[in-house]
C-alpha cells in the first residue's frame, strides 16, 4: 500500500490494541495494556546504494505509525532456526535493510526509552523478526521501544569507516544515536534511557554503553547473554582477513551477489570452527581492543544500574542435542584444559555434556559472575539472573535464546520449535520473573543481587541461589 508521503511497502497510522486476554507464554497483553503505536522505516540508507561496503547515513524518521514492509540483511539460515524457526527465510533481504521498530504506547509524550540491540552472531538476525516483539515489550513496560538493525557478515566486521571502526560497530553506534536524536519524535524523553542486548547485541550494548560520546546518554544497562568475546587485535583481524581474502578470489565484496557476499562469511565461520566466531568486527576507532577488560572497562561506563543474565544451558544452542552422540571426549578435555587450566572429573557426564557445561560457563555464566562482581565492587547496582526454563526441543533445555519469549511475550515466537508441548500459564508465569527485574528498575525499585547469587528463574518463578563455577577459575585474555 502507497500513500502520498509514504514510499512503496508502508503503511499509515499503525496502532496495535492490546489483546483482550493475557497472551500465551507471556502476560504482556492485558485489559488494562495501552494500545501501542507500531513503527518501522529506516534510519539510515547506504550512502551508495549499489556499494554494501559504504557507511550508513542517518536520515529523518518516517511519521510515527508508518509502517514498512519488513526486511533483513542478506543472511544464510540462522544456526538457531531449529529453536526459533526459519522466521528470516519468510522477510525479505536487502543490503540496504536499515530499518528501526519503534513501539509507543498511544499518546506517549516524556515516556522513558529502551532501546533493544538484537542478537545474531554477526551473521544472522534482524531488528524486524517477529521474535522482537517491540510491542509487547511497550506495553510489558510502558516505555517507548526502539529496535535498530545493523549490518550482518564479514564485510560488516572487516570492512572500516574512515576513522578505522569497523562498519557495522559503527553502525551500532549511529543506530544509537539516531534512536536518542529522535526519541522526542516518539513520545520519548531521554533523561531516562535503558540500553538492552541480547547475545551479540549484548556485545553491541556493551560497546555503545562504553563510547565517550553516548556513554552519558544511559541510564541503565540490562544483556542477556553477553558473550565473552574481547575484539580481535591486529593479528586476529590479518588472520581472518586473509581467510577473506582467498573466498573473494581477487573480488571486492562490492562485487558479490548478496548469495556470493553470505558464502564468504559462511566461509570465514568454517575458517574459525571450534576457537570462537570468524566473523567478529576486530578492534579499531571507536572499539577498543580493552572493550572487556575490567580495568579499562569499568571507567568507561556511566551507569548507575546493570542487569546481567544468561540462560543455564546456553551452549546447547551452539551445539545442539543432535551432536550429542558423535561429539568426541578429546574435544571436550581440550576445551576444558585451555579455558580453564584443569580437566574436572567427568563423572558420568557425555563428553557433549561436558563440553557444553564448559563454554556455557566460560563464555557466558563465568563471565557474567566476574562482571557482575567487578561492577558492584565500583558500586555499581547490579542484578543477575538465570532462565532456568527448559523448552520444547528434546535436549535442548534452557538453551541459548530460549529466554528471549520471555522477554518480549510468547506472540513473536508462535509456533517456534522452543515452544512446543510448553504450558502457556506456567511459561506466561516464568515470563513474568524474567521481565520483572528489568521493570522493578525502570520503576526505580531494583534490588540488587549480592556478588556470588542470582535469581533462577523456572517454571515456578524466581528463587535466589548461590551461584559458583564448578571448573575453578577460567583463562581469560585477547582471542586471536
Amino acid at each position: 500500500m502507497s500513500l502520498p508521503g509514504l514510499g512503496p511497502g508502508t503503511s499509515p497510522l499503525a496502532v496495535v490494541p492490546a489483546p483482550s486476554v493475557p497472551a500465551a507464554g507471556g502476560a504482556v497483553g492485558t485489559l488494562e495494556a495501552p494500545d501501542v503505536v507500531l513503527t518501522r522505516c529506516r534510519w539510515a540508507r547506504l550512502a551508495h546504494p549499489e556499494r554494501r561496503t559504504s557507511r550508513a547515513i542517518p536520515v529523518a524518521p518516517e511519521a510515527p505509525g508508518t509502517v514498512e514492509d519488513a526486511v533483513l540483511f542478506p543472511q544464510a539460515p540462522g544456526g538457531m532456526d531449529w529453536l526459533l524457526g526459519g522466521g528470516a527465510a519468510a522477510l525479505a533481504q536487502d543490503d540496504d535493510a536499515f530499518q528501526v521498530t519503534v513501539a509507543a504506547p498511544a499518546g506517549a509524550a516524556g515516556a522513558g526509552l529502551l532501546i533493544f540491540l538484537p542478537g545474531g552472531g554477526f551473521v544472522s538476525g534482524g531488528a524486524s523478526l517477529p521474535v522482537y516483539d517491540a510491542a509487547a515489550l511497550a506495553r510489558a513496560t510502558g516505555r517507548v521501544v526502539m529496535v535498530p538493525g545493523y549490518r550482518l557478515g564479514a564485510h560488516g566486521a572487516l570492512g572500516r569507516a574512515k576513522d578505522g571502526t569497523p562498519l557495522l560497530v559503527d553502525d551500532v553506534l549511529r543506530s544509537v544515536a539516531w534512536c536518542l536524536e529522535n526519541a522526542a519524535h516518539f513520545g520519548a524523553s531521554t533523561e531516562d534511557v535503558t540500553l538492552v542486548g541480547q547475545s551479540a547485541g549484548a556485545w553491541c550494548a556493551l560497546v555503545a554503553a562504553q563510547d565517550p560520546a553516548l556513554a552519558p546518554s544511559f541510564t541503565r544497562l540490562a544483556l542477556y547473554s553477553l558473550p565473552f568475546q574481547p575484539p580481535p587485535g591486529p593479528e586476529g583481524r590479518a588472520e581472518r582477513q586473509a581467510v577473506v581474502d582467498g573466498a573473494l578470489a581477487g573480488r571486492s565484496f562490492d562485487e558479490l551477489s548478496p548469495s556470493e557476499a553470505v558464502d564468504v562469511s559462511a566461509a570465514l565461520n568454517r575458517a574459525w570452527a571450534g576457537r570462537g566466531l570468524g566473523v567478529q568486527p576486530p578492534s579499531g576507532g571507536r572499539l577498543p581492543v580493552s572493550l572487556l577488560e575490567f580495568e579499562e572497562l569499568l571507567p568507561r561506563l556511566r551507569v548507575s544500574e546493570v542487569l546481567l543474565a544468561h540462560t543455564r544451558d546456553e551452549a546447547r544452542a551452539m551445539i545442539p542435542p543432535m551432536a550429542a552422540a558423535s561429539f568426541p571426549g578429546p574435544a571436550a578435555e581440550g576445551y576444558e584444559r585451555s579455558h580453564f587450566g584443569t580437566v574436572p572429573a567427568a563423572g558420568d557426564r557425555s563428553p557433549w555434556e561436558r563440553m557444553t557445561e564448559a563454554m556455557t560457563e566460560h563464555e557466558f555464566a563465568g563471565f557474567s559472575r566476574e562482571l557482575g562482581a567487578a561492577l558492584a565492587a565500583a558500586g555499581v547496582r547490579v542484578h543477575r539472573s538465570r532462565w532456568d526454563v527448559e523448552c520444547g526441543v528434546p535436549g535442548a533445555g534452557a538453551a541459548h535464546c530460549t529466554d528471549l519469549p520471555g522477554l518480549f511475550g510468547a506472540a513473536g515466537s508462535a509456533g517456534a520449535p522452543l515452544r512446543a508441548g510448553g504450558d502457556p500459564e506456567a511459561l506466561a508465569a516464568a515470563g513474568e520473573a524474567w521481565r520483572a527485574p528489568l521493570i522493578a528498575a525502570l520503576a526505580g525499585e531494583l534490588e540488587p543481587t549480592a556478588p556470588g547469587t542470582l535469581v533462577a528463574v523456572g517454571l515456578r518463578g524466581g528463587e535466589l541461589v548461590a551461584d559458583a563455577s564448578a571448573f575453578g577459575d577460567p583463562v581469560r585474555g585477547v582471542q586471536a
